[in-house]
């Protein structure tokens, strides 16, 4: 390989270093994840992943401007942040995806204190953790599995509503 291999080699690797730079400005900018995409809808969400998203469940929540995000792979996969809309502060998450675990760049996990199995309706178990986050705040998280894939629920409430939320969801699902 002489010198203009050499040069040619260069300009090709610094091309390709420019162009993958360029493609992760808008994330690193966002503050989305690479290959996470912000939908301005629950209709969207459920156009690009093919999930049901249940708007109905959640009567007493509304999703947040910009707290709607999609991942296509490895699985389609959606997280929607929702407020309580008596005093508008984020309350609810929920995570949705085909797959058997919800993606790590959708659902940061977080260090639980105490865990245990809880049944629901229709033989379905899943999984609740308490869960303190750095401002002092509890937050739980309940997920389960069915055929269809994985759901979880980030909550920052009572107990008895992420439950009554859950069945909801699992007597409501096809």
């Amino acid at each position: 390989m002489g010198r203009a291999g050499l040069v040619l080699a260069v300009v090709l690797g610094g091309t390709a270093l420019v162009l993958r730079t360029a493609d992760a400005i808008p994330a690193w900018l966002s503050g989305v994840p690479s290959g996470v995409r912000l939908c301005a809808s629950l209709g969207e969400a459920e156009a690009r992943t093919g999930l049901r998203l249940d708007p109905d469940l959640f009567a007493a929540y509304e999703p947040v401007d910009g707290g709607i995000r999609v991942v296509a792979k490895p699985e389609p996969a959606a997280a929607v942040a929702m407020q309580w809309r008596q005093d508008r502060r984020i309350r609810l998450t929920l995570f949705r995806t085909r797959g058997r675990e919800i993606p790590a760049a959708l659902r940061a996990p977080l260090p639980s204190f105490h865990e245990i199995a809880v049944p629901l309706e229709k033989g379905h178990s899943a999984s609740l953790k308490a869960e303190a986050l750095p401002d002092g705040s509890v937050w739980q998280d309940l997920e389960w599995a069915s055929a269809s894939g994985a759901t979880a629920l980030r909550f920052n409430g009572r107990t008895v509503e992420l439950l009554r939320v859950a069945r909801r969801m699992i007597e409501g699902a096809p």
